[in-house]
């Protein structure tokens, strides 16, 4: 029976060796929600495991998948991982450039990787070496609707807005934050690049009467959000941060529980909504209501929001400079 969204199971109990039943009976209680998670983690774990036998997934470059390896061992330390890096000098450059950028800024330039690495840290250089690394090897495709160019500098909008959220608000590490922000759409990109006619169908005859996800789902057996999460997990990723980055567009989700996943799929959401706006030259004051809303609801901190976005955008405009993504100019707004 069902009580307050529960499955109620009454179960006639047995002695210690189970050999006889007793009249007794006991409830085992399970959350539906629990059910459903479960079951759609399952479909979409085999649903991923095919793709990935069958097609090329986006992936980062071997030397990133060398340093996840090094990382992982007990001994290893950041010379360690400087030295792997260091074996890639495209991949070296991008590290420079990234740990001597203005969001970066802490009066010190480095002009190694070894120096990159302690000004970064273990965790934090693979994971932005990882996010870099996919930047770069994905910045053009086959699916010939699919615009590459307003993809990524949109994630790297958003990237940078929930990095300077994370950093406002001290509750999470900035950089995690900025690579969730940079690769929560990974399983769009994935679905254009392993499917390219088939997601461009998709793309001219979008669909009216079901959300996108749902066509996804209806032609893929698996959609861009659940991907992003499979993506993540594969490589490597925490959990909690590869379910936020997959399901932040819903808030709502029950794939986001109540604790440290949705509060950083709300972070993520935030910084989306602040991302779009970095695209209009027109205000988008819904947008802004929204945010307010979210971030009231969450207790995150959006500062002056003028001056946060007027910063957002400036670090926008800086990056895009740095690892050629090009950007466009917004509605300026306001402390009125």
């Amino acid at each position: 029976m069902i009580v307050n969204n529960d499955l109620v199971f009454l179960v006639n109990g047995k002695d210690s060796d189970g050999a006889r039943s007793y009249n007794c009976r006991k409830e085992i209680t399970v959350s539906v929600d629990e059910i459903i998670v479960g079951d759609s983690s399952k479909r979409r774990k085999e649903v991923f495991a095919k793709l990935k036998k069958s097609f090329v997934l986006p992936s980062p470059s071997g030397t990133v998948m060398e340093m996840i390896r090094v990382c992982n061992k007990p001994d290893s330390s950041l010379s360690d991982v400087a030295d792997v890096i260091q074996t890639d000098p495209s991949l070296s450059a991008e590290i420079i450039k990234y740990a001597n950028s203005a969001y970066m800024a802490t009066g010190v330039q480095v002009a190694s990787v070894q120096k990159a690495a302690i000004k970064l840290g273990m965790k934090n250089i693979v994971s932005i070496a990882m996010g870099l690394s996919l930047l770069a090897k994905n910045k053009s495709g086959s699916c010939e609707h699919f615009d590459y160019a307003l993809f990524w500098r949109t994630c790297l909008a958003r990237a940078i807005a929930a990095r300077e959220l994370s950093k406002m608000n001290s509750e999470f590490e900035p950089d995690e934050l900025f690579i969730c922000g940079l690769l929560c759409q990974m399983g769009q990109l994935a679905l254009c690049s392993i499917f390219p006619e088939e997601y461009d169908k998709i793309l001219v005859d979008p669909p009216i009467l079901c959300t996108l996800r749902e066509k996804e789902q209806t032609v893929f057996d698996i959609d861009s959000s659940e991907l992003t999460v499979e993506l993540f997990l594969d490589w490597g990723m925490p959990a909690h941060l590869a379910l936020a980055s997959g399901f932040y567009q819903e808030l709502g989700s029950v794939e986001l529980g109540t604790d440290v996943t949705l509060r950083t799929s709300a972070y993520l959401k935030i910084a989306d909504i602040m991302a779009e706006m970095c695209q209009s030259k027109e205000p988008l004051l819904d947008h802004l209501d929204n945010i307010f809303s979210i971030a009231d609801m969450y207790q995150i901190d959006v500062g002056v929001f003028s001056e946060t976005f007027g910063r957002v955008v400036t670090a926008w405009h800086d990056s895009g400079r740095l690892f050629a993504v090009t950007t466009s100019e917004c509605f300026t707004y306001t402390a009125d």
